[in-house]
């Protein structure tokens, strides 16, 4: 009988990097081949049964993989929630009571005032379902968020510390609006204090005390004693749940450590120190039972720092084939003027040297343009770039692209300046397009 395959994930989302796009080809390798497998998440997300249902769509996932989740687990769920109904839209002036408001620009969302003071902010989602309820108090302190699901049910109450604008007490409910999880914040690091697991009858089933890894390791205790098969492989595929594996012991269970990102911190040279991220997972290296590189280089750079070690392997990424013969050997149809770049817009990937580099290529080649493609914080940032380097007629942010094959097929090159890569999807995915990569 084949193992069971679980991919530890903190969060997936339709719109993300190379990362969660590895892991969902991995785990759908592994279920085309007939492989029960799994994906466990961990953060609190009400728009899963969206997201779901979206993967398949779009072909992002196997139809066997099945992606299950902590809180929605604990709220007593026994199947993945998936969107078998209606999303329910509450009409804006039943949440507003009649009181007036005015629209957030650029945001589908309202402040609400009573008298003068305001006094709440509501944001529906792209869908127009209610997202969240943020309520102020005359000072204008926010004061607590309610959060809804896709159905209008309220699934999160943060408590907001006043003065720091950041959560002390969260409290999750299931449809009946009783609690099952309550935590305690530090608001001034937004170190976990407190969680308390209540029960059917609202009793208190456990409390975990300046401890917020062990209730998801006790998660993944009952997902692996209530799996029937007794081979079970389970990946830590981010560095969030490496703490949630190394933590874990089960004799049906083997473990891998799976690195998809540079182990180096600044200045990302052969003498860098450990990422803090990644330094826990190698300190605890032996407790897994394999540890796996994207490069040989890789490899061989953590060995001079920890040893050999007979656990460790190499496993690259790659590109799945997505043309036929005939378009691969056939002539490019490229656009001469054109420059790609697929990347989150993260202060990571230094997009803003890519943006700031393009003006010398205008002031010689004054019709030449630039795509970026991707979504990020530092969006706002890079658009008020734009306008003061007086690009917006050649640079263009153009969203997340769900089919990145097309838009480097397109291009005469593509560019990458991130501080730090593993082994950047962009790179394979481009040159597999014939579009080479211009980066440092």
């Amino acid at each position: 009988m084949k193992p069971t395959m679980i991919f530890l994930m903190n969060s997936i989302a339709l719109n993300r990097g190379g990362l969660t796009r590895a892991s969902l080809k991995q785990a759908s390798f592994f279920a085309e081949m007939g492989y029960e497998t799994y994906m466990l998440t961990f953060n609190f997300n009400t728009e899963y049964p969206l997201i779901r249902k979206k993967l398949l769509e779009m072909d992002k996932i196997h139809k066997n993989v099945i992606i299950r989740n902590l809180y929605e687990e604990m709220e007593g769920y026994k199947e993945p929630l998936l969107l078998d109904t209606p999303i329910k839209k509450i009409p804006l002036n039943e949440l507003t009571n009649g009181l007036p408001f005015d629209k957030r620009k650029g945001y589908n969302a309202y402040r609400v005032y009573e008298n003068g003071v305001y006094i709440k902010y509501i944001s529906f989602r792209k869908d127009g379902s209610l997202e969240f309820i943020d309520y102020f108090n005359e000072n204008r302190y926010r004061t607590r968020r309610e959060v809804y699901d896709l159905w209008g049910n309220i699934k999160k109450v943060v408590y907001m510390d006043y003065q720091l604008n950041k959560p002390r007490q969260i409290i999750y409910y299931n449809n009946n609006n009783n609690a099952f999880f309550t935590q305690w914040n530090n608001p001034k690091n937004d170190s976990v204090q407190r969680i308390i697991l209540f029960n059917n009858d609202k009793e208190i089933s456990k409390t975990y005390v300046n401890d917020n890894i062990s209730h998801k390791v006790d998660w993944l205790y009952n997902v692996v004693d209530n799996l029937e098969n007794d081979k079970i492989v389970i990946v830590s595929d981010t560095r969030s749940t490496d703490d949630v594996l190394i933590k874990f012991s089960h004799p049906k269970a083997a473990k891998i450590w799976r690195l998809h990102s540079s182990h180096l911190s600044s200045p990302y040279t052969l003498d860098s120190p450990v990422s803090e991220k990644v330094e826990n997972g190698l300190k605890n290296i032996d407790a897994f039972d394999a540890a796996i590189f994207l490069t040989e280089e890789q490899k061989r750079d953590v060995q001079k720092r920890i040893g050999k070690k007979s656990n460790l392997h190499v496993i690259p990424h790659y590109h799945e084939k997505t043309k036929n013969l005939m378009n691969i050997i056939s002539k490019p149809n490229k656009d001469l003027r054109l420059a790609i770049v697929v990347s989150r817009l993260s202060t990571l990937k230094r997009i803003d040297h890519v943006v700031k580099a393009f003006e010398k290529v205008i002031s010689k080649i004054p019709d030449a343009r630039l795509e970026i493609w991707g979504e990020g914080t530092e969006k706002d940032s890079l658009n008020q770039l734009i306008k003061s380097l007086k690009l917006e007629n050649n640079v263009f942010l153009k969203g997340y692209t769900h089919n990145p094959d097309v838009v480097y097929e397109k291009g005469l090159f593509s560019i990458l300046t991130s501080k730090s890569e593993g082994f950047a999807l962009s790179v394979l995915e481009s040159m597999y397009n014939r579009t080479p990569v211009i980066s440092y």
